[in-house]
């Protein structure tokens, strides 16, 4: 054989040996989320026991886990209520995000945002550590937290007890429980709500 086919050759035993890898990982993480699905749900009789059955040893899904820790009840203030929007973008409260965020998706934020964020036809919650300015456009807006700039809202506006509001407040519908601060203007009705990025 001439280099050219050794080339070939070798050029095809690694394209055998990532398709293999691929598979091996596929397979591996399907294994993982099946044994995290399944480790609740331990047969009984080592429950009972307390241990594997002896001519084996347990296997990852039969593993205990570590137990979870019980849900506490959420503050006063907090956005625990909308839950429901699970499959929103996360902003963790250890995050600090500086720069404009144009999000096709619900978003929650528990952090810090500096900067414009656009969600003009999604739910955005400020929980009740965040920091969120110069400007935010939502379709619906529940605000735990500080919120500082220009806001605007296409639907509801909702602000709990322990929210503070600062700036420019435009929305369709607002809804604002005692001990809320607000400071600067408030518009509410049948706004035209523009771009706030232009």
């Amino acid at each position: 054989m001439d280099l050219g086919e050794w080339l070939l050759l070798g050029g095809l035993s690694c394209c055998l040996l990532l398709l293999v890898d691929g598979y091996r990982r596929a397979r591996r993480r399907r294994g993982h989320v099946l044994s995290a699905a399944t480790s609740s749900a331990l047969p009984t009789r080592q429950i009972e026991s307390g241990r594997a059955e002896p001519d084996r040893a347990p296997t990852l899904a039969e593993a205990p886990s570590a137990p979870s820790p019980a849900p506490s009840p959420a503050p006063a203030g907090s956005s625990s209520s909308l839950e429901s929007h699970a499959a929103a973008t996360l902003i963790g409260s250890s995050m600090t995000v500086i720069g404009d965020i144009d999000c096709a998706e619900p978003i929650h934020i528990e952090g810090r945002l500096d900067g414009i964020l656009a969600a003009d036809e999604h739910h955005v919650v400020v929980g009740a550590q965040a920091e969120v300015g110069p400007q935010l456009s939502a379709g619906t807006l529940h605000i735990a937290g500080q919120v500082s700039g220009e806001q605007r809202v296409r639907g509801t506006a909702m602000i709990v007890s322990g929210a503070r509001v600062q700036g420019t407040l435009t929305a369709h519908r607002l809804q604002c429980d005692e001990g809320a601060t607000l400071s600067g203007n408030i518009n509410v009705g049948d706004h035209r709500l523009g771009d706030p990025r232009h």
